[in-house]
């Protein structure tokens, strides 16, 4: 991630340093596919348990960026992604019978990002994406035992591709194709159950703006 982050401010400087950078600003329709792989460990009988969600979201987003002839370098917010939810009844000696529902979201996603120029598409420029994400896992965990998981704070990058065309009177669209993929979250719930879980997100995007 380190090495990542060192990337993204290189490309920061790289777009910024010409006389011509302007701000824009714009709505983003994110056509997203939210796949997440957890395991639980149970407390008492050390049985694990696996489940994978795929929820497909259209989720909205905003931005603003600073755009200069080699690119954009810009910060994005989405309010909240859906990572759904499983559920499933032990019956066990081991003291780990009962009903467990798992269920989670992505909270205040945050991403700063660079789009890097990389050829002319006749009116159009195809660019390179790359990103680094911040977000909070919110848990809304239902446990036979009554304990919960803790909300954590998660990073991720970002990869894709995307073309970006002018519009009328200072307007400008934009769609692309990205890949995040999420740091995992760890945690004990305070009656001692574990989970592990995994989240990596495919997006279509298709946004609209305005360049002053």
């Amino acid at each position: 991630m380190k090495k990542f982050a060192t990337i993204l401010a290189a490309s920061f400087l790289l777009i910024v340093n010409t006389v011509s950078a302007e701000v824009a600003v714009g709505v983003t329709a994110n056509f997203a596919s939210i796949e997440t792989d957890g395991t639980e460990t149970l407390r008492n009988s050390a049985k694990k348990s696996t489940a994978s969600s795929d929820v497909e979201e259209t989720l909205p987003e905003v931005f603003i960026e600073l755009v200069g002839d080699r690119g954009a370098f810009g910060l994005a917010y989405i309010p909240v992604q859906e990572l759904g939810s499983k559920t499933r009844t032990d019956s066990n000696s081991e003291g780990d019978s009962g009903t467990y529902t798992a269920k989670a979201e992505l909270d205040s996603h945050i991403q700063i990002y660079a789009n890097l120029n990389l050829a002319d598409l006749g009116p159009a420029k195809a660019y390179l994406v790359g990103g680094i994400a911040r977000a909070t896992i919110v848990t809304a965990e239902s446990l036979n035992s009554g304990s919960t998981y803790q909300d954590k704070d998660v990073y991720g990058y970002t990869v894709g591709l995307g073309v970006r065309g002018d519009l009328p009177s200072n307007t400008f669209y934009k769609l692309e194709g990205t890949y995040t993929d999420y740091e995992a979250y760890t945690d004990k719930s305070s009656a001692s159950n574990k989970i592990d879980a995994e989240t990596e997100v495919y997006s279509m995007k298709a946004s609209i703006g305005y360049q002053f």
